[in-house]
């Protein structure tokens, strides 16, 4: 996260360019404007559109410019708490306090009554303030068994495209752990919507890059609500590239090197269905406690539709300071039943000897009904693993 280090790197290499990946650089205004002040192309969109969409409010005040619906809260930061007691009276109870510069499911929380939201305000704040450096606040009220979906979105600058959508309501504590492409929940004439509503706020905001428009969906009212954007690459990628066939960082590089999009919408298709699943070194069945340690063997899962993306080899030795990411496994197959069946195969082919990691928690929920019906929204997985936490002892 040096800054300077990384453009040193850049100059001494004789490197033109600078991917920021998808860690909290690549959502940081002032690196890319570092990047292009040294004379180097930032693959991504500009320090501006960053500052713009990367800011939460703002982002809610752009989507509502361009007609995408939001979730009803605050109009902008909410200065303290007096000043959230007044939305309050808009938002009434449950409401989620997000940090204006956040991201990654941290500085968040969600307030039931009063009393909790006094305490959760500035435990919010300053949650907010250490992972980001900014404590500023908004509010929102929360929507029932919600649907996290996302739209893929390509833009040159003035014109833009979507990719489909992905759905990633299977989430710990706000982080996705199991991330799936089409979602089975949209309509034919609400995907349309939803896709269209990313086109039309990439081309608002003169987005340039890979991005992805977050909504929450509402079953019950089948509506949807614009909740935030990310200017960057998301870890969830691949199973959109498995799905269209694009690939996605490719066309980052293109743009960012000054070509207009190449891709129209009409080529832009979905062919099946993938999924993929974060394996990280936690042991799930010690209510997911980190397990640092050395690769004592590794089998890699292949065959047709399977993707292992990772730095594992054996003898690699997992630091207990990063995130705790060992690898994406991402399986693509004709439908979604089958992609499963698949995922399965390849989670049991799959060994890394000398760690705990979450392979046990995609087992059983790749076999729980409720996921194989695609019957679940953003708080499900929290009651699940309540419940099932013998089955992940494994």
């Amino acid at each position: 996260l040096n800054v300077e280090a990384i453009l040193k790197a850049a100059r001494d290499t004789g490197c033109d360019s600078v991917h920021p990946g998808y860690g909290f650089l690549a959502e940081n205004a002032a690196f890319s404007d570092a990047v292009t002040g040294a004379a180097l192309v930032f693959v991504g969109p500009s320090g501006d559109a960053i500052r713009m969409m990367g800011d939460k409010v703002s982002a809610r005040s752009a989507a509502a410019a361009a007609g995408v619906p939001v979730v009803p809260g605050s109009a902008g930061r909410v200065e303290g708490l007096e000043a959230g007691h007044e939305v309050l009276t808009a938002t009434g109870f449950p409401v989620m306090i997000k940090a204006a510069a956040g991201g990654g499911g941290r500085g968040i929380r969600i307030a039931n009554s009063l009393a909790e939201f006094e305490q959760a305000f500035p435990q919010a704040e300053a949650e907010a303030l250490a992972a980001f450096g900014d404590g500023g606040l908004y509010m929102e009220k929360v929507i029932g068994k919600a649907r996290h979906i996302e739209v893929q979105v390509l833009a040159d600058g003035s014109d833009a495209i979507h990719c489909y959508e992905r759905e990633c309501s299977l989430q710990r504590r706000r982080q996705k752990v199991w991330e799936e492409a089409p979602s089975r929940a949209l309509s034919a004439r609400l995907r349309e919507e939803l896709c269209a509503s990313a086109v039309a706020l990439a081309k608002a905001v003169k987005y340039s890059g890979a991005g992805t428009v977050e909504y929450l969906y509402d079953d019950e009212a089948d509506r949807f609500y614009f909740i935030e954007m990310n200017t960057r690459i998301q870890v969830e990628h691949p199973v959109t590239e498995a799905i269209t066939g694009i690939d996605l960082v490719a066309e980052m590089l293109r743009i960012a090197g000054g070509e207009k999009l190449r891709i129209r919408q009409g080529d832009v298709s979905v062919k099946g269905h993938a999924i993929e699943v974060r394996l990280n070194a936690e042991d799930p069945a010690k209510e997911f406690a980190p397990f640092p340690g050395q690769v004592a063997g590794l089998r890699i899962p292949g065959g047709p539709g399977v993707r292992f993306d990772s730095m594992l080899y054996q003898g690699y030795q997992v630091p207990p300071f990063y995130d705790s990411l060992l690898a994406k496994l991402i399986v693509h197959a004709e439908t979604r039943e089958a992609a499963i069946v698949r995922l399965i195969r390849a989670l049991n082919e799959l060994k890394i000897d000398g760690l705990k990691t979450t392979k046990p928690l995609f087992l059983a929920l790749a076999a729980d009904p409720a996921v194989r019906a695609g019957d679940v929204h953003t708080r499900w997985l929290e009651g699940w693993l309540i419940e099932n936490a013998a089955a992940l002892a494994g």
